[in-house]
């Protein structure tokens, strides 16, 4: 049993408080309040002037920026704290802001608002559908969820560099590839590689333009459509299922995963990358377990899946290699299979060749096999 520390009435507190700096956090990047003062300090009138907005709401919105600490006070100026050039503006090589068109997304935020009724019926009280085309959450995901992926396509192609490395070539397909960043992940780590990206047609585009900064233009292609129908093609070296399987339930995933499993080559690969659950207790797996939140507000019966549930429907794919690979800081899991290369046995034609004079086995029932 793990111990936590225990609760406390400023722990609460921040808890129901904690939604408000998000907001103020979401706002001062869609107004870009952080570019307008990335430059030099300002007043609100000034800083109002900038962005085309009402001096009386800037002034309100700067005054509350910095006193949760996302702006630092100069007199009648504000400016930047340490670090905001960095993280919040824009045009910075760091920048993380995009990061809340997700991570704090309206479609996110509108769900939760629903989120006892959907404990309370134990499923969706809308019609979203993440699993349907068009789902505007996925798109917002592909374009804006990559400074979150970075380190687990690292994480991923680190695992198979060896591998992949020693190969003759290199096909990829990226099922469900969103953002494309797993399957570019691996199809740059042999120079022949060539990576085949599945999804939605409106989600496409996206990984085209990630395609490009990454240089594979001429080595990347796309399948559009439904995962579960479209033709996958192949067979492939590596086959990525990529934040994908918690969409589902145990018996759509596997349905998915067989389907998967039939575009493999017999020695290629099988992997899964995301976030999964029974490796860890809750407290150290905040992002499975708020996957599966969302899962329930969104789809009918998706949730994050464990490791074991993983292997079992692994090992039914025939996959009797299966490597569960964990870092520190990153919390993806990595998941590999493949398939154990089979014995070769050799028969020997007991009648051609006592018909050729050769000796043969006698007639005790001993096995030809050599």
């Amino acid at each position: 049993m793990t111990q936590s520390p225990p609760l406390t009435r400023e722990t609460l507190i921040d808890m129901m408080l904690a939604y408000r700096r998000t907001a103020l956090l979401r706002v001062g990047l869609e107004l870009g309040v952080f570019d307008a003062l990335a430059e030099h300090p300002a007043d609100s009138t000034a800083v109002a002037a900038r962005l085309g907005v009402r001096e009386r709401g800037t002034r309100i919105l700067l005054g509350a920026l910095a006193a949760v600490g996302l702006l630092v006070t100069d007199g009648p100026r504000f400016r930047l704290p340490d670090g905001a050039d960095e993280l919040l503006v824009s045009t910075a090589a760091g920048y993380v802001g995009a990061g809340v068109k997700v991570a704090a997304s309206h479609w996110e935020w509108e769900a939760l608002g629903r989120l006892t009724q959907a404990v309370r019926f134990g499923g969706p009280v809308t019609e979203a559908d993440a699993e349907a085309p068009g789902f505007p959450f996925w798109r917002d995901f592909a374009e804006h969820a990559t400074f979150a992926t970075d380190a687990g396509a690292a994480f991923l192609a680190d695992e198979l560099r060896p591998w992949a490395q020693a190969r003759g070539s290199l096909d990829v397909l990226d099922i469900g590839c969103g953002h494309g960043l797993f399957g570019f992940a691996v199809a740059k780590l042999l120079a022949i590689g060539q990576v085949w990206s599945l999804d939605w047609p409106e989600v496409l585009p996206i990984a085209g333009r990630n395609a490009e900064q990454a240089g594979l233009t001429r080595r990347a292609h796309t399948i559009a459509g439904d995962a579960f129908q479209v033709p996958l093609g192949g067979p492939y070296d590596v086959v990525v299922l990529g934040n994908l399987l918690f969409q589902f339930s145990e018996r759509r995933a596997a349905e998915l995963l067989a389907r998967a499993a039939a575009a493999v080559k017999p020695d290629g690969q099988l992997v899964i990358v995301g976030f999964t659950t029974g490796d860890a207790p809750p407290e150290r797996n905040y992002g499975a377990q708020l996957i599966s939140l969302l899962m329930l507000l969104w789809t009918a019966d998706g949730e994050a899946h464990s490791t074991a549930t993983y292997e079992k429907l692994l090992a039914a794919q025939g996959f009797d290699a299966v490597e569960v690979c964990a870092k520190p800081g990153v919390q993806h899991r990595v998941i590999r299979a493949s398939r154990r290369p089979q014995p070769t046995f050799a028969f020997t034609d007991v009648s051609a060749a006592r018909a050729r004079g050769d000796s043969g086995p006698d007639d005790s029932g001993d096995s030809p096999i050599l």
